[in-house]
């Protein structure tokens, strides 16, 4: 398998990642291209020039603009989702809004986010319920290996299910509608974390049919931190409230997401510049690209390692990330150490990757984005491999 060739020569000059710095991490928190980062400024300098105008008349018409540019690409009806600061926002406002009660089961994966499972571990301590991860052992050879998993874990308790469509430690994609319809026939509930899935997944969120699906787009959609959002299934929407509750509160989901006090709206209102940025470079050509680089990157580090894929070696249940069991004595590092390591890899090799835990071993998990180039992943094997 050869590395894509990237889409452009210059193509990393879109961005103010800085000079040096191999950034293979760009689904930690994204990374602003310039002409975005530039419409953000302008529309701060907009809200400060005229705050009531455009905070107080002009809010609700700014921000449908920005969800019209959202529902229409994700299949997302206009009245059926809110802006949110990000997916983890989204995924509790679900939580908290929903009545559990005792004996009522949160069941997730054991490949969950992390503040995800704090925040089903916070509401589930307060109501008496039950928190429980359904074993999603290691390597995962299918998409069916999810699915069987997830049916098996079912019992009649569960009240919801919370499932990744792309999970952040083990850089999978989870097949969610064959999930959603599993629990359908169980009548469970499916929130769905799509934190890294817009963009970086062809994504119809309407179709896939959970009760919920939060998102982010400040990740693989090129929009500034701070936009997300949450959708809600007409059925499911009256008891869904924001996490802020204020002036709408009864007045529908749009209108309450809307509005949740005093705030910097400027990265909702960037979302169309985001939009057009990633149409300017070709959306599907990018995600090409990515998927390209990240079925190469995760065959490359395994060859260079000697360590087996964790998922299907043709990358075929991977998108734009790929999580790879770190070699020898790194696999098992004590925390403080792997945390050491991770810093070390970033002050002397100017390396930015993340390390996970997940599964009783220690995962490095690369992204791909259309400003990395495949020497930086040779020269991330090479100064592992040398650590090792």
């Amino acid at each position: 398998m050869l590395a894509p060739k990237q889409l452009r020569a210059d193509i990393a000059s879109e961005w103010m990642l800085e000079e040096g710095v191999d950034f293979l991490n760009h689904g930690a928190f994204g990374a602003v291209p310039r002409r975005v980062f530039d419409e953000q400024a302008e529309w701060r300098r907009r809200i400060e020039a005229r705050p009531v105008d455009t905070l107080g008349r002009r809010c609700d018409d700014m921000i449908a603009l920005a969800k019209r540019s959202v529902g229409g690409w994700l299949g997302m009806g206009e009245e059926d989702f809110g802006l949110v600061t990000n997916a983890t926002e989204g995924v509790n406002a679900v939580l908290r809004s929903l009545d559990f009660r005792a004996g009522d089961e949160l069941v997730t994966t054991s490949h969950v986010y992390n503040a995800v499972r704090q925040a089903m571990q916070y509401v589930t301590s307060r109501t008496g319920g039950t928190y429980r991860e359904i074993p999603v052992p290691l390597p995962v050879n299918s998409p069916a290996d999810v699915v069987s998993a997830v049916k098996t874990g079912l019992t009649d308790r569960t009240k919801l299910l919370v499932i990744d469509h792309v999970t952040s430690p083990t850089g999978m994609i989870f097949p969610v509608e064959q999930i959603v319809a599993a629990c359908a026939d169980r009548s469970v509930d499916v929130l769905i974390d799509g934190a890294h899935a817009p963009a970086q997944l062809e994504l119809d969120v309407g179709r896939i049919g959970a009760a919920y699906y939060a998102g982010n787009l400040h990740k693989w959609a090129f929009a500034p931190r701070g936009a997300g959002f949450l959708w809600v299934r007409p059925d499911r929407q009256e008891p869904i409230h924001p996490l802020i509750i204020s002036h709408r509160l009864g007045e529908g989901l749009a209108r309450e997401f809307a509005w949740q006090g005093t705030r910097d709206i400027s990265a909702w209102l960037s979302v169309p510049a985001a939009r057009e940025f990633l149409n300017d470079l070709g959306e599907k050509n990018v995600r090409t690209h990515n998927h390209a680089l990240a079925a190469w990157a995760q065959q490359r580090l395994c060859e260079r390692w000697d360590v087996p894929p964790i998922s299907p070696a043709d990358g075929s249940m991977i998108g734009s990330m790929a999580s790879v069991p770190l070699p020898g004595r790194l696999a098992t590092l004590p925390l403080a150490e792997a945390e050491a390591f991770q810093r070390h890899l970033y002050d002397r090799h100017r390396i930015e990757v993340p390390l996970h835990f997940s599964h009783d071993r220690w995962l490095l998990r690369v992204s791909c984005q259309v400003y990395n180039t495949a020497g930086q992943y040779e020269r991330l094997a090479e100064v592992v491999r040398q650590e090792r």
